[in-house]
């Protein structure tokens, strides 16, 4: 069996927090929008339909993280993903999710045929 080196702990509950941090639903919103392009938080407002002080709340989360990143243009600020990789390991998620859900919808739909 393999030895773990005392910087594997780390790695690992740095690992856990992360993950901890991409378990919130507002939050994966919020990521979801900005991959497809820098925003301010008035219109990821708009896009996801939760209040302007939810979206600033998490979006201080992510950024005191370092998931996210914010820059001034002009009078408001532009929020971009500072791990665009992170995104893949998202999506390898939801890839997961939805193949478990359609492996579920089969087994119940063979189970409505035996009765």
């Amino acid at each position: 069996m393999k030895e773990e080196r005392p910087d594997d702990e780390r790695i690992h509950e740095m690992h856990a927090e992360l993950c901890k941090m991409l378990s919130h639903p507002t939050r994966l919103k919020i990521l979801e929008q900005l991959k497809q392009e820098n925003k301010t938080v008035k219109e990821i407002v708009e896009a996801i339909g939760t209040s302007q002080p939810t979206v600033s709340q998490h979006l201080g989360e992510l950024k005191k993280r370092g998931l996210v990143r914010a820059e001034r243009d002009g009078n408001s600020m532009q929020y971009h993903i500072e791990y665009p990789k992170i995104l893949d390991a998202c999506d390898i998620i939801r890839e997961v999710l939805f193949e478990r859900l359609s492996e579920d919808q089969e087994l119940l739909r063979r189970g409505e045929n035996y009765e």
